[in-house]
């Protein structure tokens, strides 16, 4: 595992679920960044390649885990056993660009937590009609009992300073993970900050969200937090 912590150093957290087949594209294109980043890989009991791929990746950490302990349980290892006070969190799909990373740490510099967002400025109109409706339906939600002013609740890349979780105990290991990292960070009465992103519709593997029985048990998700988090 990369264990170098500096305040230069920012450390980037990859869930990884079967997905060999762009793994090597994805590591290509975060480590041609130049950036100082202590990538730590978590291979979330993979039934393909995956964790061999990533093996072969030098002077990067992977955990991986002996059974499916979910989305939100691969970024709560990472964040445990990570260091540094500034964390990166990103799909290792390549849907999100790596290439995003300079601004959102650029943003981050003046922001406890900073999330992309695949619809600001008008981005990306032409994602599906039924996952855009869902997760617009889920921000909208959270915004209003939340105070926040989000425009994509569930991205799969933000970054965060160390420091805004103090405080917050995490526990929720399935996507779930994303509504209560969210709750929490708004009751401390965090601000989220977004930039956007160019959004690419993966093209390998297969989608890990089933959407709208998933949007119907976040919207409820959302209520109940709203009315048992204090």
């Amino acid at each position: 595992m990369v264990e170098e912590h500096s305040p230069r150093h920012v450390d980037v957290i990859v869930p990884v679920y079967n997905e060999e087949d762009i793994l090597p594209e994805f590591h290509r294109r975060i480590t041609a960044l130049g950036l100082p980043l202590n990538i730590l890989y978590i291979d979330n009991c993979s039934t393909d390649s995956s964790a061999e791929i990533i093996a072969t990746f030098p002077g990067v950490g992977l955990i991986k885990h002996k059974r499916n302990e979910g989305y939100g349980g691969s970024i709560l290892d990472g964040i445990a056993n990570s260091g540094n006070e500034r964390i990166i969190i990103i799909d290792a799909d390549c849907e999100y660009p790596p290439e995003a990373l300079p601004e959102l740490l650029a943003r981050l510099e003046c922001a406890d937590v900073v999330y992309t967002s695949r619809f600001l400025e008008g981005r990306n109109r032409f994602m599906p009609f039924t996952k855009r409706l869902g997760n617009q339906l889920l921000t909208i939600f959270f915004n209003g009992l939340f105070g926040q002013n989000l425009t994509d609740l569930y991205t799969g890349c933000k970054g965060l300073k160390r420091s805004a979780l103090g405080g917050i105990t995490l526990q929720r290991k399935g996507f779930e993970h994303v509504l209560e990292l969210g709750v929490k960070l708004a009751k401390k009465k965090i601000t989220i900050e977004e930039i956007a992103i160019d959004f690419s519709p993966r093209n390998t593997g297969e989608a890990k969200m089933k959407h709208f029985s998933e949007t119907l048990k976040y919207l409820y998700l959302i209520l109940f937090y709203f009315l048992t988090e204090r």
